[in-house]
């Protein structure tokens, strides 16, 4: 599943995710995570002090946001208020993701949001898959309790194509309480559980990748087990051989993994051009004939999972991650693009 929808690209690092328990409500047939009630995996509340103070004092405050998520954070409200509170005396603030259950009528969802005045934002998921568990109703509460609270929040909803009717009934529904640009879509493809309902799926497909840049590779997610991801996205199903694995808080200090990420490559590519110009650059390196011929279309989460999932490609990227040229052009890219200069030395040549 990946989250498109016209949104300014976020800072790199400005925002960390940290995903609090596998354990959810639901088992959405799409879900990447593959959450559900029986998944009991959940984050130690030392490991987040830890990492939270290790987050906030990185490059002198330089993290804004730690955004919980699951799972369903909501699932244990002990846990979620724990580790917001952390992450506000530590100084950081706070958004959550939720499917909406709590919120069985408006009142009760106002109070529980009031009986949590760290959140600074909202995310409310809700699509025909989420629907099979948490009625619409809850979710339609958690929005008005969110306004009522003065929360900012906005709205996700999942499919495999945008003219199906059950999305068009949600977004339509979703419309006559929510902006429009309050609103995202998201597409899914199979990857997590969605891989076991692969062929109901009816998304459309295109000989390349979209040339679309990737937002998610901005914003990287820590584990409960201490894997540290360049995103919460699919390549979590790819284990630690391949470029978006950044490290293992618990083995290496995150100012570490971060410091190392400001000059990881292949991840800063993706930032700046998506996956289309990795597979552009793969074929020109003689791995056409093992490069996918079709990808989802508009997505380039699914792009990038699939290519990823090709053992050659691993290998040629990370052959490719040591090209002085092809560093010096992400370099360069990131100054100009999106005015960052930490892969520069002082005096603007060198890749560090």
């Amino acid at each position: 599943m990946e989250i498109s929808q016209g949104v300014p690209d976020p800072p790199f690092l400005r925002n960390v995710g940290m995903l609090l328990t596998y354990h959810c409500q639901a088992s959405c047939a799409h879900c990447i995570l593959r959450a559900g009630p029986d998944r009991h995996e959940e984050l130690k509340l030392d490991d987040a002090r830890r990492w939270i103070r290790d987050i906030a004092s990185y490059r002198d405050r330089y993290v804004c946001v730690l955004s919980l998520t699951g799972g369903e954070p909501f699932s244990n409200l002990d846990l979620l208020r724990s580790v917001m509170e952390l992450a506000v005396d530590a100084g950081l603030y706070v958004s959550v993701v939720t499917n909406g259950f709590w919120a069985s009528t408006k009142e009760a969802a106002k109070q529980l949001l009031q009986s949590l005045p760290k959140i600074c934002f909202l995310s409310v998921s809700t699509d025909a898959y989420h629907q099979e568990y948490v009625p619409f109703d809850r979710v339609q509460n958690a929005i008005w309790a969110a306004r009522e609270c003065g929360i900012p929040y906005y709205v996700t909803i999942v499919t495999d194509n945008r003219e199906d009717p059950d999305y068009r009934r949600v977004h339509s529904e979703l419309l006559k309480s929510t902006p429009a640009d309050e609103i995202r879509t998201g597409v899914v493809f199979p990857v997590g559980r969605a891989l076991e309902m692969r062929d109901q799926l009816r998304f459309n497909v295109s000989e390349e990748p979209p040339r679309e840049a990737c937002q998610a590779a901005s914003s990287p997610c820590i584990f409960p087990d201490g894997r540290v991801l360049g995103c919460i996205g699919p390549l979590l199903d790819l284990g630690d051989d391949q470029p978006l694995f950044l490290g293992n808080a618990n083995e290496t200090p995150l100012h570490e993994i971060f410091d190392r990420s400001e000059s990881n490559v292949i991840l800063h590519a993706l930032r700046l051009w998506g996956p289309y110009r990795l597979f552009t650059m793969l074929r020109e390196n003689g791995l056409g004939p093992c490069l996918p011929k079709t990808f989802v279309e508009g997505s380039t989460c699914n792009a990038c999972y699939v290519l990823m999932a090709i053992p050659q490609v691993r290998q040629t990227l990370k052959k490719l991650a040591q090209s002085t040229d092809f560093q010096r052009q992400v370099a360069y890219a990131r100054l100009h693009y999106l005015e960052e200069t930490r892969m520069l030395d002082v005096a603007g040549e060198k890749v560090t």
